[in-house]
């Protein structure tokens, strides 16, 4: 009987443990990332990690890892785990789609493409402005740059990869 239980505690706790697994991603890049928001202000370099719709920035000063943002199911920071909606209302502004900042590390659209123009040499462009928003987004050739001017955002993410121009 006790070898019943202790194969069978043995399994409980090798799937409960799993669960808190570190993921894997099979994209790892690094980056030059500048995030200028109410709650979070940041000048540096980082990584960004995805696989799929999850997505990691872990955020370095002077090579010592500061912070991880790490969205998949939640948000999860280092004050803790919360909805993609409620880390948006919280760092970002109230009024956003909850996938925002998301979408702006992985480089894709926002607001669903609204006013998207797509310019020469494959930039990208999108302006959003109403009365509570003044929002500037741009992607291009290795530059993510996200603006609001009305709620003092900002969020820029430039490659380091070096370029191997031979010449």
């Amino acid at each position: 009987m006790p070898k019943f239980f202790i194969l069978w505690v043995s399994a409980v706790a090798a799937l409960l443990l799993g669960g808190c697994a570190a993921k894997h991603y099979s994209v790892s890049e690094p980056k030059m990332i500048v995030i200028k928001s109410p709650k979070l202000k940041f000048a540096d370099t980082g990584y960004i990690r995805h696989e799929g719709d999850a997505v990691e920035v872990e955020l370095f000063t002077a090579g010592v890892a500061v912070e991880k943002i790490s969205i998949d199911k939640e948000v999860c920071v280092s004050a803790g785990c919360m909805s993609e909606a409620k880390f948006v209302k919280e760092y970002l502004y109230p009024d956003y789609p909850a996938d925002t900042m998301r979408r702006i590390l992985q480089g894709s659209d926002i607001f669903g493409g609204d006013h998207k123009e797509e310019l020469c040499k494959g930039a990208v462009y999108q302006t959003i402005r109403n009365d509570d928003m003044d929002i500037i987004y741009r992607r291009k050739g290795g530059e993510i740059y996200f603006k609001d001017r009305l709620n003092a955002l900002m969020i820029k993410i430039t490659d380091l990869k070096e370029n191997n121009a031979t010449e």
